[in-house]
């Protein structure tokens, strides 16, 4: 049986703790801050916002947030392990689960939520209470994966490579939903949203390609080290795993990313 790993919390799959979680960190930065940030920038960020970063990670969006911001806005930057998160002069960072954090009503112009709300079962409820921490006219931007989209591998390069990288999807996913994520979160979002009374509900969906030692091939690579042990319960051995690990290191691999919905919509503004 897997068992939680002291320190982290039920619900998420990973541990900014461990040895790997930097590199980790560090592939999710490169794979999605581009995305993240052009989504704000269409949504005007600038000057004297107040922004709320949930699951702040590395924290390269908190520092990107708070030159958009600057001097006049601020940036709260939550979670439960926030060792990376850089301090700045209109930062603040919250160490916590944002089940447990209350943030102040009607009190910022944009909360952004990658990656978080596909891992906690409780996710409706927590899009709720962010919701009325936005203000009149603020905008809820939710970034998840939809994992349930498998159609990933461009190219291969053996029949071999091809099992591997299937095999570990199972395992890896399997393992995430034993933990209460929903891999299919991401598609229901725009309806939770619309649920909640926000409106201008839309959805940009997206995925790129890598190519093996690059983007989702290393952060694949890298969650293939931090979650060793249930990779192993799932049905994978030691040198399935180092096997698995030269193929994503092979240039003549190309995978695309999982499916991203960026999902935004906006609390109605005062009449």
């Amino acid at each position: 049986m897997t068992k939680t790993t002291t320190g982290e919390r039920a619900g998420y799959m990973f541990n900014n703790a461990t040895p790997e979680a930097r590199n980790q960190l560090r592939h999710l930065a490169q794979i999605l801050d581009p995305d993240t940030e052009r989504a704000l920038f269409e949504l005007g960020i600038g000057s004297g916002w107040q922004v709320t970063e949930i699951g702040a990670g590395a924290g390269t969006l908190t520092t990107w947030l708070a030159d958009q911001v600057g001097p006049d806005g601020h940036v709260t930057a939550v979670d439960v392990d926030p060792r990376y998160i850089p301090q700045g002069p209109n930062v603040t960072i919250r160490a916590g689960d944002i089940r447990e954090i209350e943030l102040p009503a009607g009190s910022q112009q944009v909360i952004v939520a990658r990656l978080v709300l596909m891992h906690l079962p409780e996710r409706e409820q927590v899009l709720a209470d962010l919701t009325r921490a936005l203000a009149p006219g603020g905008a809820m931007v939710v970034a998840d994966w939809d994992c349930t989209w498998r159609d990933m591998i461009r190219r291969s390069p053996s029949p071999r490579a091809t099992e591997l990288i299937e095999r570990f999807q199972d395992a890896l996913l399997a393992y995430g939903e034993s933990r209460g994520a929903d891999m299919g979160w991401a598609k229901r979002a725009p309806e939770v949203m619309l649920r909640l009374g926000l409106v201008s509900v839309v959805s940009r969906i997206e995925s790129r390609s890598w190519r093996g030692g690059t983007g989702i091939c290393r952060l694949h690579h890298s969650n293939s080290i931090q979650r060793e042990a249930e990779l192993i319960d799932g049905g994978m051995s030691r040198d399935d795993l180092a096997e698995l690990r030269q193929v994503l290191r092979d240039p003549q691999l190309m995978l695309s990313g999982y499916l991203m919905h960026t999902t935004i919509g906006r609390r109605l503004a005062s009449a």
